[in-house]
Parts: structure tokens; C-alpha cells; sequence
């Protein structure tokens, strides 16, 4: 008895381990069938384009909510189409607004009061607890929250117009105006790593979408693609493209009138329907989904694409080609 016991327990083991190699076999698969099937449990797409159908605007999900425009009207749609009411959205108390006052630009908080004196000649609101200060020399320096200049005025004026905020604890500066090249910086003002980027964005999800300045010559031509926190390009993109921030796992990349979403691994899961807007930051995945604007054929048309390249507003299209 024992013995027949234990070759049923064997068959058992056995049967579970093969279902279990066979689950992470396709884990590891990198079709549209097994992207299809993960996004299927997050969320209902065929109800969210009903839903959303003929909207005038559209924000991307957060929080399991995404909200749109229709005749004028405010909507409210979860991740399975279903309407809900308007979220509430809780105030942070320690979050500090950038405002102008007599020539100068100081801090206030929610509640109006002024906790950051009104003394810079150019400021930005605050990002990773960092915010940019420009004094009347036009030199950049950053404070924190408390108004401390965390790091001393020294960059030059690029970061005025243009905006280098930190994000993850690092910061592109320009340290080289003469050839507009950038390096990365962190809270204190210390140099991340070595190099220098003739283009250099912020870290999001840990990477960051840089070009090198190349040499003529030296007949080095540029580098484009994303380095990781250490400065090491670990995704590098073909010539002439360029990348933008990761998102949700996703990235935007682009040369001229092609656009393809990477995956962490630099690999392309899809090229994104040319009647898509994507010049810029446009397409930035949240919770499996980024709103996307028509041009085109599709003018004026708001919806949602999934990470297989699939559009709401496309749906039925796509049916009569099947």
C-alpha cells in the first residue's frame, strides 16, 4: 500500500514540475500571443473603447482611473470600462509651488504661505525634493526643500530655459557651454560618472536616453541609446534614432516619420501606427495602457494603446481586416 502511495505521489510531483517548466517557458516568450495574454487580466479593452468612444480628451490611468471628455462632460472609467466616480486627490502637505512676485520667484505652500523667500532671479518648481535657482549672474544652483542651496551656483544658463530637473537622485547639467555637452550630477553636485552627452534626458525606471558627442575628427560618430546609473550604455539604438523616457516597462523611440516601442532590452515589440501622433514625450504607457492622439485619417480621435500596438479607436477596423 505505502508503495502504491508513493508512485502516485512521484506521477503528482512529476506532472506539476513539467506544468511548471512549461509556465515559465512561456513566461520567457516574447510573442504578441503572451503580451496579449498578461493585458487581458489588467484590463478590458474592447469595453474601454466603447467606453471612451468619441471622446474629446483623455488622460492616461492612474490609479486604476482614467478620466475623459465627452460633450463637454467629465467621465470616469476604471481598467475594466466600468463607470466610477471621480477619485479624490489627497494634498501633500510638503509640496511647494514656484511662484513670481516684484521681479523675484520664491516658494509657497498649500496653504499660501510664503516658506521660501521671494529672491531668485529664475526658479522651477521642485522635483525629487530638488528645485533649480538661477541668481543675477545667470549662473544655476539647486536648493531643497527647506531653501538651502544644496548645490552652489556654477552651471551655466541652458538649464533656465530648458529645464534640468532632477529625477531618481540625478541631474543633467551642462558643463560644457561652449559645446552644449552635459554630464550627470547628484544631490550634492558630485559628478555621477565620467562622460559627457551632447543630449542627455532624465532617469526614469532607472535609465536614461543620451547621445554622445561623437568626433569628427576623429571620424567617431555619436552614440545614441540609454545608459544605466553607472553611465554604461546598456541599450544602444541604431544610428539616427533617439529614445525617450521609460515608462511602465516601455519606451518611445524615433527617427524622422518611424517610431518603434522597446522593451527594457532594447528590443522593438511594435511599430506604432504612422497615423499617430508620437513627436515628443506623446506616448507614455501607464498601467498597460498610453492615451494616444490621432492625426491623419484618425484627426482629432482620442484613445488608449496597448503594449501590442493595438488602438481603441482602431478596433473595428481591425475586425473587418481579419
Amino acid at each position: 500500500m505505502n508503495k502504491i502511495l508513493f508512485m502516485l505521489f512521484a506521477l503528482i510531483v512529476v506532472a506539476c514540475g513539467s506544468k511548471t517548466n512549461s509556465a515559465a517557458s512561456d513566461a520567457d516568450s516574447t510573442s504578441v500571443d503572451s503580451v496579449d495574454a498578461v493585458v487581458a487580466e489588467q484590463y478590458d479593452f474592447e469595453a474601454i473603447a466603447k467606453a471612451i468612444e468619441g471622446c474629446e480628451y483623455l488622460t492616461n490611468f492612474d490609479n486604476g482611473v482614467a478620466m475623459f471628455l465627452k460633450n463637454g462632460k467629465s467621465h470616469y472609467i476604471d481598467l475594466q470600462g466600468r463607470s466610477v466616480e471621480e477619485p479624490k486627490v489627497e494634498e501633500d502637505p510638503d509640496h511647494l509651488t514656484c511662484e513670481y512676485e516684484n521681479g523675484k520667484y520664491g516658494y509657497k505652500d498649500q496653504k499660501g504661505n510664503v516658506v521660501i523667500p521671494y529672491k531668485f532671479h529664475f526658479a522651477h518648481d521642485f522635483s525629487d525634493g530638488m528645485a533649480i535657482v538661477v541668481n543675477e549672474q545667470g549662473k544655476v544652483g539647486y536648493i531643497n526643500t527647506k531653501g538651502e542651496l544644496a548645490i552652489p551656483y556654477q552651471y551655466g544658463t541652458m538649464a533656465e530655459s530648458d529645464g534640468n530637473d532632477f529625477h531618481e537622485g540625478l541631474c543633467a547639467i551642462l558643463v560644457d557651454d561652449a559645446h552644449e555637452w552635459f554630464s550627470y550630477v547628484d544631490k550634492t553636485g558630485k559628478l555621477a560618472f565620467e562622460g559627457v552627452f551632447s543630449m542627455a534626458g532624465d532617469f526614469s525606471e532607472g535609465m536614461a536616453a543620451v547621445r554622445t558627442p561623437g568626433n569628427s575628427e576623429e571620424y567617431i560618430e555619436s552614440r545614441a541609446g540609454y545608459i544605466d546609473r553607472s553611465g554604461k550604455m546598456v541599450i544602444e539604438l541604431p544610428n539616427g534614432w533617439w529614445g525617450r523616457e521609460f515608462r511602465d516597462g516601455v519606451a518611445q523611440t524615433q527617427k524622422m516619420d518611424s517610431c518603434y516601442i522597446i522593451d527594457k532590452t532594447g528590443k522593438r515589440l511594435f511599430q506604432v501606427n504612422s497615423d499617430i501622433i508620437y513627436t515628443g514625450d506623446d506616448i507614455r504607457f501607464s498601467e498597460g495602457l498610453a492615451a494616444v492622439y490621432g492625426k491623419g485619417k484618425y484627426d482629432k480621435k482620442r484613445g488608449f494603446m496597448d503594449k501590442t500596438g493595438r488602438i481603441t479607436f482602431c478596433l473595428n477596423e481591425d475586425k473587418a481586416a481579419d
